[in-house]
């Protein structure tokens, strides 16, 4: 099924620590596990390989100029037709990323996997970095590096929050200059070579970022909301400047009516720095697309929440937030 957790090699092809995840998917690792244990519990030992497309023609064989298909090394499955001037990633760079990192203790992989067949890889560490709100509410500071072989995304590397009481996850931009847009992300497109030591120059960012980022949750949890406001925030998320789209007002509402259930009752929303605050409201969000949007599968949601739909989503109430709320 498009968008699951690769299963060629008879289990989900994905490895985590700790806790088993909201998703229920993977092999556990004992945090001490070595890169190479990482790489072949996560199911990321293979190759992505390449040659010309070919077709049959009159009795031979004709090659399509300038277009490779790149193909499994352990199975053969066919996973996307390419440029020949597409640099691949291999899946293994999603946690050999991290090895110097962990190594010097910075950071300890905390997941790592393959989603659609393979073509898509991830890998997530954790941190040092940790915040604690109001009564014991905490969140902690975690890397992405993803990639993809299927044109659907650039080599990604990119700060990411995850709230210790929900699971629910959020990025927080690398770097913040008033009056320039945010840098969300350090992206390489597969027009050009990876560059491991030029993405994780972009650490030393991370100090910074962080401070940022948790400062403005703590004053989102200062924000009380009046009557309405939730109102407001979920619409601005579907109806700004749509309001005349009957067919996305139909869908709206359906969405909006799920997030006000996840304020009300989603895991976390009764405690002091969610309830009845700005913070509460986009945790809201961040809990929905996490762990409850519509979805064909845990792992399909998982693909949308941090990399799809669902992570624009969550993306967007931090903004949202930010405006409504006149948070500099």
């Amino acid at each position: 099924m498009a968008h699951d957790l690769d299963v060629s090699t008879g289990k989900p092809a994905m490895a985590y620590v700790g806790e088993v995840p909201w998703h229920g998917l993977g092999e556990r690792l004992d945090s001490t596990a070595s890169i190479e244990t990482w790489i072949n519990a996560a199911g990321l030992q293979y190759e992505i390989l390449r040659e010309p497309v070919c077709f049959p023609f009159q009795g031979g064989s004709r090659q399509f100029p300038g277009r490779d298909v790149l193909f499994r090394s352990d199975n053969g499955t066919p996973l996307s037709i390419v440029s020949d001037s597409y640099c691949i990633v291999q899946p293994r760079e999603a946690v050999e990323f991290f090895r110097d990192l962990v190594a010097g203790s910075d950071f300890t992989l905390e997941t790592a996997g393959a989603l659609n067949e393979g073509r898509k890889v991830w890998g997530l560490a954790r941190s040092k970095m940790t915040h604690k709100m109001e009564n014991d509410d905490r969140i902690d500071a975690f890397l992405l590096m993803a990639s993809s072989c299927d044109k659907s995304l650039a080599t990604t590397v990119a700060f990411t929050s995850i709230r210790v009481v929900c699971q629910n996850t959020l990025s927080f931009a690398m770097d913040d200059i008033k009056g320039k847009p945010a840098t969300k992300c350090f992206k390489v497109n597969h027009n050009k070579q990876f560059d491991r030591q030029e993405a994780q120059a972009k650490l030393n960012l991370i100090d910074n970022a962080w401070n940022i980022f948790k400062n403005r949750a703590d004053v989102l949890a200062t924000k009380k909301i009046s009557k309405g406001d939730d109102d407001k925030f979920f619409e601005k998320l579907f109806l700004k400047g749509d309001k005349n789209d009957e067919k996305l007002q139909k869908s709206a509402v359906i969405e909006i009516q799920n997030l006000k259930s996840a304020y009300v009752n989603g895991n976390g929303q009764q405690l002091p720095a969610t309830k009845n605050t700005a913070w509460g409201l986009v945790n809201a969000v961040t809990y929905y697309v996490d762990h409850k949007r519509k979805s064909d599968s845990s792992s399909s949601r998982l693909d949308s929440a941090w990399f799809g739909a669902g992570a624009m989503l969550k993306d967007k109430a931090w903004e949202v937030a930010m405006d409504m709320f006149s948070i500099a």
